[in-house]
């Protein structure tokens, strides 16, 4: 798993497309600010390959198949 921490100004949309842009397997992901919202301790916090971070916000990130 990996963790990407957000800048203060960037949005969800925006980091994404950073970790997609330098994932090194070249996946694809997506990210719904609404359904992928996550806390420490949910499966999905220690299963998703990715992590967003903003604001202190978790988002768990799926591979696009």
């Amino acid at each position: 798993m990996k963790m990407y921490l957000c800048q203060p100004d960037e949005t969800l949309s925006q980091a994404l497309e950073e970790v997609i842009k330098n994932d090194p397997d070249g996946r694809t992901f997506e990210c719904d600010e609404q359904k992928d919202r996550c806390y420490i301790g949910d499966e999905v916090f220690s299963t998703a390959p990715v992590i967003i971070n903003k604001n202190n916000q978790y988002f768990a990130v799926r591979t696009v198949n």
